[in-house]
């Protein structure tokens, strides 16, 4: 079979519909959830964007080693394209992701066709004198709003969010067609089309990867402004499937009067909500993260209609992920602005359509991670005895079609994974453990966390302290796994305890 791959950037898990979100419009995923297999425990190895598309292409755990992370590919490491070489399948990468293109890095080497869309965030597209972006300036775009003038930081936002307003005038970033990385979709359609026109057209497989719904939230204003006037009900704190925080204090006659006061923010630097972001303009820019989501859904829905002409739904594996989720406040700041490995950044979506819709509408319990990508996607091309994979280094994941076919019930019993090599976290069916590894001389030192699954969906009551022994436990089998990862072998995995010896919280 052929295999698309479309891999997003930043995508919370909490904003789908096939996730449980009651008022996000994604009739799109939906429908992909509808015939495909939704993973309901997937998780990354390594954070953030580059270190995942390494654990992808390499199919192998690497987030213990500061080497591994946002660094350069090695010359000596097997990636996807390098696997297929051999094996009579065409591979191609398209991408509208700025860093994925960042020079010396490697990350588009090896695939038979590499398409750059160029001009999505802050990359340095459009230049200062480019005609098409004549009199632009941060002055007239009240939604971004500069640090003040003594913050270190202000000419670095100064500098991108100037790239960003030339790239979006110049390009129209923000129309519907554009947005939700359309111009990216369209280069894939393209692709497919001078694909099915070859003649004996090889098999393929074809890495999509989406920079939406990364920020800046720049959607179309009608998708901007979709759901301001969402229900207060609809956004609370606590409940299963919610988001976080309650109604800012002292609203009483509806919502949709107070967020048409509040500045509609389209970029926030990272940091502490009350200082980046206040409470109420978190709010509304939770509505705008929404309706980029929609918009990168309507640009799905483009690619998989396409794909439904061409007759490629009948012959082609198809994968939707994401790298990283995206924190919204949950844990009072917004963006990646700590290595905090809670259940908003780590916690990401994977629905696995086969050909045809077989085992359509099914779901998933078992834990998977990033580097199961690359093995299944080897197994779907029938190129897992490459010679060149031969040689090189084992492969850490395993088949996801194993799973869905019945062949195997589980994987693992528990996912580990990192982030800059300062935080480690281990995540069971049952519980969430998050480890501190370097502390940040500019912050308070942090202890260990424990949370409670699935009820504590979002991270919120650490329970560490009420299971001592538990939390030990879970700490030494974290250890051990990565002390496995870094002498590369995993036959000395400590396993997990029965979680009947630690009764959950009263």
């Amino acid at each position: 079979m052929n295999v698309i791959v479309i891999a997003c950037n930043g995508l919370h898990l909490g904003f789908l519909g096939p996730y449980g979100n009651p008022w996000i419009e994604t009739p799109n995923l939906d429908r992909l959830a509808s015939e495909g297999v939704v993973f309901d425990h997937h998780y990354p190895e390594n954070l953030t964007t580059l270190p995942t598309r390494r654990s992808w292409w390499t199919g192998r755990y690497g987030f213990p080693d500061p080497d591994q992370g946002w660094t350069p590919l090695r010359a000596d490491e097997p990636i996807l394209p390098d696997l297929l070489f051999d094996r009579g399948v065409r591979s191609a990468l398209i991408s509208d992701v700025p860093m994925l293109r960042q020079a010396g890095h490697g990350f588009g080497r090896g695939f038979d066709e590499v398409v750059w869309i160029r001009g999505e965030g802050y990359d340095p597209y459009i230049l200062p004198d480019d005609p098409r972006a004549a009199g632009v300036s941060i002055a007239d775009e009240p939604g971004l709003r500069l640090p003040d003038d003594d913050d270190p930081d202000r000419e670095l936002w100064t500098l991108r969010w100037e790239q960003y307003l030339r790239n979006r005038t110049a390009l129209k970033l923000n129309s519907e067609e554009n947005a939700g990385s359309g111009r990216a979709v369209r280069a894939a359609i393209d692709w497919l089309d001078r694909s099915a026109g070859e003649p004996s057209p090889a098999p393929f497989v074809l890495w999509l990867d989406l920079f939406s719904p990364h920020g800046p939230w720049d959607p179309p204003p009608t998708d901007r402004d979709r759901y301001v006037s969402v229900e207060p009900d609809d956004f609370e704190a606590g409940d299963e499937g919610d988001l976080v925080d309650d109604e800012p204090e002292g609203e009483d006659d509806g919502e949709d009067l107070f967020l048409d006061e509040v500045a509609t923010l389209l970029d926030v630097p990272p940091g502490p909500v009350g200082e980046v972001i206040s409470e109420e303009e978190l709010y509304r820019l939770r509505r705008t993260y929404a309706g980029a989501v929609t918009a990168l859904d309507r640009q799905v829905g483009r690619l998989l209609d396409h794909l439904g002409r061409l007759g490629r739904l009948d012959d082609t594996l198809v994968i939707f992920t994401s790298d990283q989720g995206e924190p919204l406040g949950e844990h009072g700041f917004v963006r990646r602005f700590r290595p905090w490995l809670y259940e908003e950044l780590v916690h990401t979506p994977l629905i696995v359509r086969l050909p045809g819709g077989d085992r359509g509408g099914s779901r998933h319990q078992a834990i998977v991670q990033s580097v199961d990508l690359l093995p299944t996607i080897l197994a779907a091309v029938d190129a897992e005895n490459s010679p060149f994979e031969a040689e090189q280094p084992p492969i850490h994941g395993q088949d996801l079609l194993a799973l869905i076919r019945g062949r195997v019930t589980k994987l693992r019993d528990f996912a580990c994974m990192g982030m800059d090599v300062e935080e480690f976290a281990l995540r069971s069916h049952y519980w969430h453990l998050i480890v501190p590894i370097e502390a940040d001389p500019d912050d308070p030192p942090r202890a260990v966390e424990l949370y409670r699954k699935p009820e504590d969906r979002w991270d919120q009551n650490d329970v560490s302290e009420r299971h001592p022994e538990l939390t030990e436990h879970l700490e030494l089998v974290l250890r051990r796994f990565v002390a496995a990862v870094e002498r590369d072998d995993f036959s000395q995995v400590l396993p997990l305890r029965d979680v009947a010896l630690f009764p959950p919280p009263a």
